[in-house]
């Protein structure tokens, strides 16, 4: 073999050369990108469930503690995120509970889709605070007013949430807000490929426009002060989506008496009833 390539024309081995190492390089692509980012950690796959991590959810997650037949299912979920992205404190440090509670903000959303992980995500940044614009955290309070985004452009591929505003959200009060889950679940409508308000993925066509209809009404209440979702949700119809999502899974009883008609369209859209 080796005599052939050197009795050949210096020009065919240069092609050779290049053609086998474009070669190399989509493997090596294709591995660093969907097979070896595909696990992060795959040893937790085929661990027990950790009774530290149970400890966490059942203290601070009251989604997991109402589940009445399906905590191992929702714990199998929590080990496959964790074993899948990559969860990173920047200037802060990533506990068992931020890692827990990073993870049921993703599980819970997607929980009635099995096959469900996030493919457009792979690393989840974790914020000592909240943060402006340029993710300065060490400014004046009145300017850091994000808590959480999902990354575009060069931070493709990220979440970013603010640690203390994502512990916040589950400290046992019934809140409203859930930073965790209004970003998941930006992600579960982006993944059809538009951040919308109407998340194609989970979505039954015919559910669309009626959706649609009653997301209009609803947020000219907002407008008129005759409702308690935050304003928020006015920014435009994937706002709507998110801050309702969060409202429907961090006090669905509050959400179900005093918005039936939204409940019910969401109970749809994630095939859940959270009550």
């Amino acid at each position: 073999f080796l005599c052939k390539i050197i009795s050949m024309p210096a020009i065919h081995v240069f092609y050779l050369i290049l053609s086998l190492s474009l070669f190399f390089f989509v493997l090596y692509y294709v591995y660093t990108h969907f097979v070896k980012k595909q696990y992060a950690h795959p040893e937790l796959l085929n661990t027990p469930f950790p009774e530290k991590y149970r400890e966490i959810l059942e203290k601070y997650v009251p989604y997991y503690q109402k589940l009445p037949d399906d905590k191992k299912k929702f714990e199998k979920r929590v080990l496959q995120f964790l074993a899948e992205k990559k969860i990173t404190g920047i200037d802060t440090e990533v506990t068992d509970k931020d890692k827990v509670l990073v993870a049921a903000s993703a599980v819970i959303p997607a929980f009635a889709f099995d096959d469900f992980n996030y493919p457009n995500v792979d690393e989840i940044l974790l914020y000592p605070n909240s943060f402006d614009q340029s993710f300065q955290t060490h400014n004046e309070v009145e300017s850091r007013n994000i808590l959480g985004m999902v990354g575009e452009g060069f931070l493709n591929g990220k979440v970013i949430l603010s640690k203390p505003d994502l512990e916040k959200s589950f400290d046992g009060s019934r809140h409203k807000t859930n930073v965790g889950i209004h970003e998941f679940v930006h992600l579960i409508d982006k993944a059809d490929g538009a951040t919308d308000g109407v998340p194609e993925l989970l979505f039954e066509h015919s559910y669309a426009f009626p959706w649609l209809r009653e997301m209009k009404r609803e947020m000219e209440k907002i407008e008129k002060g005759k409702s308690d979702i935050s304003p928020y949700a006015l920014t435009n119809p994937a706002e709507f989506l998110a801050v309702a999502s969060e409202y429907f899974f961090s006090n669905p009883e509050k959400m179900k008496k005093r918005h039936p008609e939204l409940y019910a369209y969401l109970s749809k859209i994630f095939k859940q009833n959270p009550v």
